[in-house]
């Protein structure tokens, strides 16, 4: 299982599948806004790690979530060192670290239990751009087709006796060329035929589009969508009034 599986919607059952992409949007935003703006101590960030930790169980996608997370781990690991090694404060290095997380713990909620075409809807029914809907549709479903490729290169480089597995930072990131090369290659081509698919099927040539489906949130989740923003407003402004005090 590939890095991003904890990013790609997977078909389920759960309360978090059925809720309307709205609140679970809010939620995200929740979620950002707590992590980098609002909280900035340890015991705060660990616990919004841990509400998302909560939220994947509720949608029953571990074994997903965790296949992208081992990866943010070393990543945060990273930010963490880097900001010891430049500023030299361990708790907030560490805060770094664990909001980083916390972010792509949110992110891996919404994308795993939200299918892109929900996204889109919500989107277009808001008013945003078709194009720019259709851009946003077309990032999220590169990004788990980029991992793949990503592993079967590493695949194939292995199968011909290339050894990646080193110690050294240094050496570990010149390993990786052999790896980039290609998939820079494979993007360039991927992008290039889904420019021309869009083209022959006349993206653009008329701004009167129709869906197959529209979303309507129900009562219930537009009390919801309200009540997690009012919450985030509530934390903003306690904050702020504690800073000018």
């Amino acid at each position: 299982m590939s890095w991003a599986a904890g990013l790609t919607f997977v078909h389920g059952n759960s309360w978090l599948h059925r809720l309307n992409p709205l609140p679970k949007i809010a939620i995200v935003i929740l979620f950002f806004v707590a992590a980098i703006y609002i909280y900035q101590d340890l015991l705060h960030l660990a616990l919004l790690f841990f509400i998302s930790l909560m939220l994947i169980v509720a949608a029953k996608q571990m074994k997903r979530w965790w296949s992208t997370m081992k990866m943010s781990f070393l990543v945060a690991f990273i930010i963490a060192l880097l900001d010891y090694i430049f500023l030299g404060e361990l708790a907030f290095s560490v805060a770094m670290g664990i909001r980083f997380l916390v972010i792509v713990s949110a992110f891996s909620v919404y994308s795993l239990t939200t299918s892109p075409e929900d996204t889109a809807a919500v989107m277009t029914r808001a008013g945003f751009p078709y194009s720019l809907v259709v851009a946003f549709m077309m990032s999220i479903r590169f990004l788990p087709l980029l991992a793949q490729e990503a592993q079967n290169i590493i695949d194939a480089q292995r199968s011909r006796g290339f050894n990646m597995s080193t110690r050294n930072p240094i050496k570990l990131v010149k390993n990786y060329v052999p790896i980039l090369i290609p998939l820079m290659v494979i993007s360039l081509m991927k992008a290039d035929s889904a420019a021309q698919a869009l083209e022959t099927r006349g993206f653009g040539y008329s701004k009167n589009v129709s869906s197959y489906g529209s979303i309507k949130p129900s009562f219930y989740e537009i009390a919801l969508t309200a009540a997690v923003l009012a919450l985030m407003v509530i934390l903003i402004l306690n904050r702020y009034i504690d800073i000018t005090i």
